[in-house]
């Protein structure tokens, strides 16, 4: 009874140290991958800055979107742009992406401040699979007029919850933030709602961190004005936080417990043995191996 108490004691204690020493049973994990990140050329970008000697406040903007443009009327100032991608490894998978945006301006069109959005494809392929918009907001105000914003930062996933490994992929449960599919009302199609509705995700990406370069407007640049938008998003591997399934929380907490009875172990045999070699305990020692007949 003694040996059969102190197996059950040890079975006992072993379970509550797994348990009180945290992590017996996982409730969230992580993983690193690097996601394949593509620019879809959907985006929306607002010049605000004054005219002239009067100062007059004045709006340039220009979107992917043919509906916010027929809304701005002659606030539309159609750009350059250039995209492009870097993979540095060959992996087949972007490491940077570079896009660049150049506005033609008038002499007298000083710029004080930008705010943007692009939109991005974000793709997850291992343990956790992802197909999602990753949209990417700018907005800089600079004390003096301008002539170039750049912008170098790396992108992150923001997670609200941890992802559940499905079957199934994720990432088609929100509207786009510019959908070409409808009409955007007015208000829809304002910065406060656009930079709201990004907000509202629970899954969503950002530059963090990020570094921005503003580079002011010197000498009168007469026939040849612009100005540039420059955006540098470095894409490294992703610390991906997950909820595991049934059969890898049991497979590590069973290791665990396991542990835990071998080393309890270790200490409680000899124990037993001493106890019943010295009769600590009153004790019955049974021979249930077969005697050979003597005749």
């Amino acid at each position: 009874l003694f040996v059969l108490l102190s197996y059950i004691a040890v079975v006992i204690f072993a379970f509550l140290i797994a348990y009180f020493t945290h992590n017996l049973w996982v409730k969230e994990a992580s993983y690193r991958e690097q996601p394949h990140v593509s620019y879809v050329s959907s985006l929306l970008v607002k010049l605000q800055g004054v005219r002239g000697a009067s100062m007059t406040p004045f709006e340039l903007m220009y979107s992917t979107i043919p509906t916010i443009n027929d809304r701005a009327g002659e606030s539309v100032r159609i750009p350059i742009v250039r995209s492009a991608f870097e993979d540095s490894n060959l992996d087949l998978i972007p490491d940077v992406w570079r896009v660049n945006l150049t506005f033609p301006l008038e002499e007298q069109d000083l710029i004080l401040g930008v705010q943007g959005v692009f939109l991005f494809n974000y793709k997850l392929r291992n343990l956790v699979r992802v197909d999602m918009e990753a949209p990417i907001t700018v907005a800089h105000s600079g004390g003096v007029p301008g002539r170039a914003l750049y912008l170098n930062g790396r992108l992150a996933l923001k997670l609200a919850n941890p992802l559940p490994v499905l079957p199934s992929v994720r990432g088609n449960e929100y509207e786009s933030i510019l959908p070409k599919d409808r009409i955007m009302s007015l208000p829809e199609s304002s910065f406060p709602a656009i930079m709201a509705k990004v907000a509202s995700r629970n899954d969503s990406t950002v530059l963090d961190p990020v570094t921005s370069a503003w580079e002011v407007k010197y000498t009168p640049c007469g026939l040849d004005c612009s100005f540039t938008l420059g955006l540098t998003i470095n894409i490294p591997e992703e610390k991906v936080l997950y909820i595991p399934s049934f059969i890898e929380v049991a497979k590590f907490s069973w290791i665990q417990f396991l542990s835990t009875a071998i080393f309890l172990m270790i200490f409680v045999r000899p124990l037993i043995n001493f106890v019943i070699e010295n009769q600590v305990v009153h004790s019955v020692v049974r021979d249930d191996h077969p005697k050979q007949k003597i005749y």
